[in-house]
């Protein structure tokens, strides 16, 4: 009987590893929405002055969380269609705020899954470079939930260089946070009802750098005088490494002991700087007047051995929808 409860245990520990596999928080580089949506504004505006702005959104995709960290996106990527409003404003300095937060239905209806917010800098005024700072903090409603950021913490910082006609890049980034999992077996050992529990807490530090290369390609009065569309394809290398400390809360101590004594439960998970996969993002914007359209669509391709391996290809798409003030 003690075999059977060992194997038990085992499994319920073991079973873990795949949900404390670290995926290294890697972020997409280039020009962000807003960034993309002032240079339409400013090329549909006969002024050469740089202007503040109030955008108000909603995007509606399969993105679960992130701004900008699509390769960690793609990998924990759902079918559930996720609401995205938010609001935003950049000075004519290039400060910035935006605040947004997550809708889905997690089986008893839509409703708020998390809260963001993301001060920024980007620079303003140069025709050569682009450069951009964030910050996004995550307020999560419950960490045991899969549809809900393991990070709570996300810096990133880009630069690009405009001049030539293919743009070079690269991207840093450094994230954490904690996220959690739970496990529950009832079962009846000789002859008695016995309910075991797992809750195992993760918390992740993420290094993360990117490579990239694309191309902006900018129209104006492409339907009438006030509008203007912006069309970006993006090719990307994600590089990044990643630590997972791992905590159990467990009523069967005994026998976690004794699992434990033989290295059969993790307590820290590392990988070690590497290529982690490579990606295609294709962003649209079509702007007319103060309204406009931005449908993305992001193609992700994991290198890393996963299992099973279907997994190592994901794909992402958002529309958003805004009006700028």
């Amino acid at each position: 009987m003690r075999t059977v409860i060992a194997l038990f245990i085992f499994f319920e520990f073991v079973s873990g590893r795949a949900i404390a596999q670290t995926y290294p928080a890697n972020n997409l580089s280039g020009k962000d929405s807003i960034e993309i949506l002032n240079q339409l504004k400013n090329m549909l505006d006969s002024s050469d002055n740089a202007s503040s702005n109030l955008y108000v959104n909603l995007g509606i995709g399969n993105r679960l969380y992130s701004i900008k960290n699509n390769a960690l996106n793609a990998y924990q990527s759902s079918g559930k269609v996720i609401y995205s409003p938010s609001v935003g404003y950049t000075h004519k300095s290039g400060l910035g705020l935006t605040a947004g937060a997550n809708l889905l239905n997690e089986g008893s209806g839509v409703a708020v899954s998390q809260y963001s917010v993301s001060p920024s800098f980007g620079l303003v005024g140069d025709e050569n470079i682009a450069f951009d700072i964030l910050y996004t903090h995550y307020f999560v409603k419950n960490k045991f939930s899969p549809y809900s950021s393991p990070i709570q913490n996300d810096f990133y910082t880009s630069f690009s260089y405009l001049k030539n006609w293919l743009q070079p890049g690269v991207a840093v980034g450094f994230s954490n946070g904690v996220y959690k999992n739970a496990r529950h077996k009832d079962t009846v050992i000789a002859g008695i009802k016995r309910s075991f529990y797992d809750s195992v807490t993760y918390k992740l530090n993420a290094f993360s750098l990117m490579f990239t290369v694309g191309h902006q390609f900018l129209w104006y009065e492409v339907f009438d005088q006030s509008d203007g569309l912006s069309l970006t394809p993006t090719l990307m290398v994600n590089m990044g490494s990643g630590k997972t400390a791992i905590s159990h809360n467990t009523n069967a101590i005994n026998l976690f002991r004794i699992l434990n004594r033989r290295g059969k439960i993790d307590k820290l998970l590392e990988s070690d700087f590497a290529v982690q996969s490579i990606g295609l993002n294709i962003d649209m914007r079509y702007m007319i007047g103060k309204f406009y359209l931005q449908p993305q669509l992001y193609f992700d391709y994991y290198i890393p051995a996963l299992d099973p391996v279907s997994k190592r290809f994901s794909k992402l798409f958002t529309f958003n929808i805004g009006y700028t003030f």
